[in-house]
């Protein structure tokens, strides 16, 4: 059963999605109301004793980078954020990479990639892998990085992890997907199985925008978009979470089904029963999910077997 936070959580955001309706534009996602579901409007997150918040920037990036003083060797995370390719950043996602950083003891790099509909694919993965050649550039070695990503981050950590592999770059110690969205054909049979029981994402009209947004005209068949299809040969060890409600939730399945062909040993797939897309994402403050924080805890433990 889950806790009651969760449950309160799983209510607020339905009548948030209802009240919201059909997005019809995918900069509308950026526009969304706040006021029935205040989910992170300030910055406590940031107010941490062990953390340092960098802004930089690299190229055309704008980066936060948090450093830990109780990091031991050169542990850094390269998180990808969520959004559907085309929302978010650090003030949705501040409290999931403060509690990663905290309970990993690693420093966090996170990208401010270029979002469609103004910058649609391949803009994404562009940033994402200019970021991990940056980081290497900087001197920390491939075996001390880890990569993590919710959502459509989930799903571009993957395509990420195919293109270092397909520029002959060294590959991460591990990697760490959080109901990552990996087929954007929109053909896993929990979209429409799952519907009923998903209180934050639907099929339909909604989807089909932030579809056709990022890919603006290229098949989303293609391995660096939906990542289900790709060569997943030679990939680091990788742990996939998801929510048991999730439409997408067969996107993780697949994912899984997939990279167990050819690694047995080293992918693990953590199923929260009862729980939604994301529910990572409620951290912190006195509303947080207590899951949630069991969670990336069970992510930091997943990375430190590696780094």
């Amino acid at each position: 059963m889950i806790s009651l936070r969760a449950r309160l959580w799983t209510f607020l955001i339905k009548r948030w999605r209802d009240k919201v309706g059909d997005i019809k534009n995918a900069k509308d996602i950026r526009q969304g109301d706040g006021n029935d579901i205040e989910i992170y409007t300030n910055n406590s997150w940031k107010k941490q004793k062990e953390i340092t918040f960098t802004d930089l920037s690299i190229g055309n990036i704008d980066i936060l980078r948090l450093d830990n003083k109780n990091t031991k060797n050169n542990k850094t995370l390269l998180y990808l954020h969520g959004g559907g390719y085309v929302a978010c950043g650090p003030e949705t996602h501040g409290p999931l990479i403060t509690k990663l950083s905290l309970y990993s003891q690693a420093n966090v790099f996170f990208p401010i990639y270029r979002l469609a509909p103004e910058h649609p694919y391949p803009a994404a993965i562009e940033d994402a892998l200019l970021s991990y050649r940056y980081l290497l550039d900087q001197g920390i070695k491939s075996e001390e990085i880890f990569v993590a990503g919710d959502s459509a981050g989930g799903g571009l950590s993957m395509a990420l992890l195919q293109k270092i592999k397909e520029e002959n770059l060294p590959k991460p110690a591990c990697a760490i997907l959080i109901s990552p969205w990996t087929d954007l054909t929109l053909s896993g049979n929990s979209l429409h199985e799952r519907a009923e029981r998903d209180p934050l994402l639907q099929p339909g009209p909604s989807m089909n925008v932030i579809v056709d947004a990022y890919c603006a005209g290229e098949d989303p068949k293609n391995p660096l978009i939906s990542s289900i299809f790709g060569d997943l040969q030679g990939m680091p060890p990788i742990q996939i979470q998801v929510g048991s409600e999730e439409i997408i939730y067969d996107d993780s399945l697949r994912l899984f089904n997939r990279l167990k062909e050819y690694q047995n040993h080293s992918i693990e797939f953590l199923e929260w029963e009862g729980l939604f897309h994301v529910f990572q994402a409620f951290c912190s403050g006195w509303l947080a999910i207590p899951e949630a924080k069991k969670s990336i805890k069970k992510m930091a433990q997943f990375s430190d077997k590696f780094i």
